[in-house]
């Protein structure tokens, strides 16, 4: 095959490849990718210039087309190093190396006719440009795979290779050569690596290109999973996340008889947090939460975000007793612990440990319990469910509903603190059986329906509620028949369902519900 042949050639597989790139970088958007499709481009004119330089003036036929095919080289150079980040400009010795190269072209083909001395030093810019893209490429080297990574050494390497063997042919066969486009060995041998490496280069651009994306996806989908399985908020690991590590711990504690624990807590009166300073110092108190535990954990502790205000530890290795004295040390550093803008803060915390015999759900329900018994105790403390206690046999609740909003926020506040008091009192009355654990409740209970009362009748008297006469007289009764059936209870002489029914057909229902909805139209009206 003849150079006229090869030439034409090289002319059509670069206008091909640069066509290529072109219509990558139009549907990637990737100014990187845009440089390369310029330098594609700018070679394919270079060639066809080379072909045409018997018919063009020697500025045209040499000097601009050698000038094309230096920019093309170090295009590839100048878009990695875009695409990289490594700068956004064309660097200050690239511009040198074109100064250079015209300034040597000029002499080479006005002053001093030379096709040698001009192909060698062409070689030796364009092994130059390699060189450039190598070491572009060496500083982007860790984000790239192990396979890319050597195919780019191997390709530049390979390439200046080459163009080191055309240096040596050109010096011995300076004298039978005049012009690139002259049917000779070296011409040859030059169009034929040239159109080799034009597919090569183009194939190894769109590789960077394609490895670039899979790390970038790479990284989306790590970002993507730590959204699934942390908290955006504490950073911690959330519940979606909680399932794997259980099943291995579980499986773990069965194949080899090791206690597995797991503690739940959450702050006391968080509502009233948000309620009182707002939610951004309520995320403030989570974060910071987040924060003393984290830092308190033993090495194969894990700490999750389980939901709201509650925060849950599972602990390998550890027996109910460990884990006890593990919440405890935690409760303590809370405690002690000033929040900004809220101040001190107390949790309550729940721990069980787990029983082979049980499956996850009995597990969480026990754990669930003990919470439920310490914040319905007292708050600020520690409750473990053992393995010989059993859940209650009813859960009884009396909820807040909107209808019973007098509209003053005091009695409404009042009435809520009621309800949990009582809800508190009758959890407590169905999982204790000893009277002295839960009687505290009791008289807790009935000092606020005395001061309860008592606030609700200065804030009728300043409304000028016509009948407080009467409702403050059925406030009267109803503290004593309170206080004679609690005193009954308290010696053995009452009867605890007696007393419950009293507390919620007379004073939670009897009265808040019915009684004191008389006086609705003046709170609302304030």
């Amino acid at each position: 095959m003849d150079t006229k042949t090869l030439s034409f050639t090289v002319a059509l597989v670069g206008t091909a490849l640069a066509l290529l790139i072109v219509i990558f970088a139009v549907y990637r958007k990737e100014r990187g990718l845009s440089i390369y499709a310029a330098g594609f481009l700018a070679a394919v004119v270079g060639f066809l210039l080379f072909i045409a330089q018997a018919l063009l003036p020697r500025s045209m036929g040499n000097i601009l087309a050698n000038m094309l095919i230096l920019f093309f080289q170090l295009s590839l150079a100048w878009g990695l190093r875009v695409r990289s980040r490594l700068g956004s400009g064309w660097p200050r010795r690239f511009w040198m190396y074109l100064l250079v190269w015209l300034i040597a072209l000029v002499v080479l083909t006005t002053v001093f006719e030379s096709f040698t001395l001009r192909a060698i030093l062409f070689s030796a810019f364009i092994i130059l440009a390699a060189l450039e893209f190598l070491i572009a490429f060496t500083r982007i080297q860790p984000a790239i795979s192990k396979i890319v990574y050597r195919a780019v050494w191997c390709i530049t390497l390979s390439f200046s290779l080459l163009h080191a063997v055309r240096i040596v042919l050109l010096m011995a066969y300076s004298s039978v050569q005049t012009r690139l486009t002259d049917n000779t060995f070296v011409s040859i041998y030059t169009f034929t690596f040239t159109s080799f490496f034009a597919i090569l280069w183009a194939g190894l651009i769109l590789l960077i290109d394609v490895a670039d994306l899979f790390e970038q996806l790479g990284h989306k989908n790590k970002a993507l999973e730590l959204m699934a399985t942390s908290d955006k908020l504490t950073g911690l690991k959330n519940r979606h996340s909680l399932d794997a590590r259980l099943d291995s711990e579980i499986e773990r504690s069965l194949r080899y008889s090791e206690p597995l624990s797991i503690i739940l807590f959450d702050i006391d009166h968080f509502k009233r947090v948000n309620d009182t300073w707002g939610h951004p110092a309520g995320d403030e108190v989570l974060k910071q939460m987040a924060r003393i535990a984290s830092t308190r954990l033993r090495g194969p502790d894990d700490l999750y975000r389980w939901g709201g205000e509650e925060f849950l530890i599972v602990a390998p290795h550890t027996d109910l007793q460990g884990s006890l004295a593990l919440a405890e040390k935690l409760r303590a550093a809370i405690e002690a612990d000033t929040f900004p803008l809220v101040g001190p803060l107390t949790s309550s915390f729940g721990v069980a440990e787990f029983q082979p015999a049980e499956d996850r759900d009995a597990w969480f329900k026990r754990v669930d319990q003990a919470l439920y018994r310490a914040k319905n105790t007292g708050r600020n403390k520690v409750v473990g469910f053992g393995e010989q206690e059993s859940m209650p046999v009813a859960s009884v609740r009396i909820d807040w509903r909107s209808e019973w909003s007098s509209g003053n926020r005091v009695i409404d506040d009042g009435h809520r603190a009621l309800l949990e008091l009582f809800n508190s009192l009758l959890d407590i009355s169905l999982s204790e059986t000893d009277r002295e654990k839960w009687m505290p409740g009791m008289e807790a209970l009935l000092e606020h329906v005395v001061a309860h009362f008592a606030d609700e009748e200065k804030i009728l008297s300043e409304l000028g509620y016509p009948d407080l006469v009467s409702h403050s007289a059925l406030h009267s009764d109803l503290v004593q028949k309170s206080l004679a059936l609690a005193a009954r209870v308290k010696t053995g002489a009452g009867s605890v369902t007696e007393l419950f029914d009293f507390l919620v057909n007379q004073i939670v229902v009897g009265h808040m519900v019915n009684a004191d909805s008389f006086f609705f139209e003046y709170t609302r009206a304030q």
